[in-house]
């Protein structure tokens, strides 16, 4: 009796299990969300003084969450992520559900192209490079 009770187990496990396909990892270290520590002008040198602590990006499946803690709103984006390379794309605003441009980002570190280098990656910083900054996160 119970090495059929085995065999229906070992049978109901490979089954079920294989057929759950998680997509949660997809992104590797970039998944989860992330608080901005620090930000810097490339041109001026010089460090961006503002509420940058209060700047978050949560990274999931194919979307990005932006979002300044009480500003009341935040923005969805899809994006790409190949190698060293971060691409924002189509951005909409919540709770308008309202397209907006990337230019609109720009208090929240994003550039109005939208791309960025990866300089950094890991599981606890991450440093994202654009043609006008320097930002600098750490896991939350």
């Amino acid at each position: 009796m119970r090495r059929i009770l085995y065999i229906i187990f070992l049978t109901l496990f490979f089954v079920l299990f294989p057929s759950c396909d998680s997509k949660w990892g997809e992104n590797g270290d970039l998944d989860g969300m992330w608080q901005l520590t620090q930000w810097k002008d490339i041109a001026s040198g010089q460090f961006i003084e503002n509420e940058s602590e209060d700047i978050y990006y949560s990274f999931q499946l194919k979307l990005v969450k932006f979002q300044m803690i009480g500003s009341g709103k935040y923005y969805l984006s899809y994006f790409t992520h190949q190698g060293n390379d971060l691409i924002i794309g189509k951005t909409v605003q919540w709770p308008k559900n309202e397209e907006r441009p990337l230019s609109e980002l720009k208090t929240l570190g994003v550039p109005a192209d939208g791309r960025f280098h990866i300089d950094v990656l890991n599981d606890k910083n991450m440093v994202l490079r654009s043609e006008t900054s320097i930002i600098s996160f750490r896991k939350y």
